[in-house]
């Protein structure tokens, strides 16, 4: 990696930007060092929601991080800065740019930016929560083009009454990505995101509802084979000829979202929101009113007033160990069957009304005068075990694109989940299928976030999360279609882990421009033990 690039890239930037204008110019220099008990594995809150800046498997002991932005213009129709940090590591090959871009605003409502930026407009602060399902601050900024209305915007015609917000993102997941060399994993993927929000009411209750949209495709296969691009296919997750084969019949790329409904309101001085998310990865998930959806993420969090030692805090209870259920996603032929092979996948329209025959051939069933309904639950009853079709979403997984929703190797969607690679360094004897890069995406947590002085110059930021972990039904199953369980599982019937972390932050007032950091982390239970203790010296020169 060019580090000595990058840091000349820096020091020019500083240059140029006129240092006389501290008004204009923000710089930060944060130096930590951390070390943990568990030379495979960094604690969980050491490492999540950090931007990529520590990574689960990081053998570094010692951080640099460095960054600089500075306000280009700021009048009444366009506010307009450009940024850069770089990370550096102990080994220096491990080291790498984090920030560079060009962001802002237009006519004081249209947020833009172009580069990678370590900002979310869609995350509820990652800092004290466990972290969004998607689009959050876990890995690297992907670089990307982001256009929209970050804040709430009130429509005047309606008298202020209704607000929006939402937008729309283009980027590129430009890692390493075919290393395993998967027939089903591409570089270069593109990422396609974007989100709609409304807001009502003006008083002190204000409910509103929302969707984020994820979607990856595109991208080189490890062969050099291009795969297809249909945007607008992509974009509607509809069907595409262009790319043929199932994404013909169901959507073009790779898909998950997320509905959001919540509200806000005042509960005494403290202001409050409170949130219901329903994640989703295909439409099964995604008609949540067909309460086939089970998963979910409910939460509050307070902005608290006249509590001296507490400023905020967060409540989460989330679960996605259903994923539409445990039934395979659809029905298979168990024998072949007027030209479809065993195995095929069973379409209403192949039987062509006459129930009876198909009853009798594919599962010897002598009785006549069957009808749609009744065929269709006996299928349901003798391949699925009584479960409805379409079950085993697999959140953050993809069969198209063996590397999901990673980018540099961490989760750019929940962060509890957990890939290969940290599976392998807790469970090592365990024999992978490796069908997935996230290997434990079926999780049920509650979780408590804590910050606040403890006095004026000496903040905290606590953290704890309970968790059970059943894995993934792609590794509890031979195959995803199939109901036959792997031998061994590892995570049968789950397995409990709790995630701890307590950060101290003392900003001395004689030394106004310096702030000395702490932290200690502890992870405990079925899956891994892992200390970890950091100090650390934030720097910054223009307050």
């Amino acid at each position: 990696m060019p580090l000595k690039r990058i840091l000349s890239a820096l020091y020019v930037l500083i240059f140029v930007s006129n240092i006389n204008s501290q008004d204009k110019l923000n710089v930060n220099v944060n130096t930590f060092g951390l070390v943990s008990s568990n030379d495979q594995i960094v604690p969980h809150y050491q490492h999540s929601n950090n931007w990529g800046i520590v990574s689960p498997l990081d053998e570094s002991n010692f951080f640099l991080q460095a960054g600089l932005s500075y306000q280009i213009l700021n009048n009444r129709n366009i506010s307009l800065k450009t940024g850069i940090s770089v990370v550096g590591k102990d080994n220096i090959d491990d080291s790498f740019l984090q920030e560079i871009f060009i962001s802002g605003k237009a006519f004081n409502f249209l947020n833009f930016s172009l580069g990678k930026e370590a900002y979310s407009p869609v995350a509820y602060d990652d800092r004290i929560t466990v972290g969004s399902f998607l689009y959050n601050s876990n890995a690297r900024p992907v670089p990307r083009i982001t256009v929209g209305i970050y804040e709430y915007l009130p429509l005047g015609f309606t008298n202020d009454w209704f607000a929006i917000r939402g937008g729309i993102s283009e980027g590129v997941l430009n890692d390493d990505r075919t290393k395993k060399e998967k027939n089903n994993s591409a570089n270069n993927v593109l990422l396609h995101e974007k989100w709609a929000y409304g807001r009502f009411g003006k008083g002190k209750v204000q409910p509103y509802v929302g969707i984020v949209h994820s979607a990856i495709h595109g991208g080189t296969r490890p062969d050099g084979t291009k795969i297809p691009v249909d945007y607008w296919a992509t974009f509607f997750a509809s069907g595409s000829e262009t790319l043929g084969g199932g994404e013909a019949t169901n959507a073009a790329g790779a898909h998950e979202g997320f509905w959001d409904f919540g509200i806000y309101t005042d509960i005494g001085k403290h202001s409050v929101q409170a949130y219901i998310q329903k994640p989703f990865a295909d439409g099964s998930g995604m008609n949540f009113w067909r309460f086939n959806n089970k998963d979910f993420k409910i939460g509050l969090i307070a902005d608290v007033k006249d509590i001296k030692w507490l400023n905020k805090f967060s409540i989460e209870f989330m679960r996605t160990d259903h994923q539409s259920g445990p039934g395979t996603p659809d029905p298979y032929y168990p024998v072949a069957y007027n030209g479809h092979g065993k195995g095929h996948i069973i379409w209403d329209d192949d039987i062509n009304d006459d129930y009876d025959r198909f009853m009798h051939e594919v599962f010897d069933q002598t009785s006549t005068g069957w009808q749609k309904d009744a065929v269709w639950e006996h299928i349901r009853n003798e391949t699925n075990y009584g479960y409805k079709f379409g079950g085993r979403d697999d959140y953050n997984n993809n069969g198209s694109y063996y590397n999901g929703w990673t980018y540099h190797g961490q989760n750019l969607g929940n962060p509890l989940y957990h890939t290969s690679e940290m599976v392998t360094a807790y469970a090592p004897d365990y024999e992978q299928r490796d069908a997935v890069r996230f290997m434990n995406t079926r999780v049920r947590a509650v979780h408590l976030g804590l910050q606040g002085s403890i006095i004026p110059a000496l903040d905290y930021l606590f953290k704890t999360t309970i968790t059970n972990n059943f894995g993934s039904y792609s590794e509890e199953y031979v195959t995803r279609e199939s109901w036959e369980e792997v031998e061994n599982y590892y995570y049968k019937g789950g397995k409990t882990q709790v995630y701890s972390f307590l950060e101290l932050n003392y900003m001395p007032k004689k030394l106004d421009k310096l702030q000395f950091s702490s932290s200690i982390a502890y992870d405990g239970g079925q899956l891994y033990n892992s200390f970890g203790w950091s100090l650390g010296l934030k720097y910054k020169p223009f307050n």
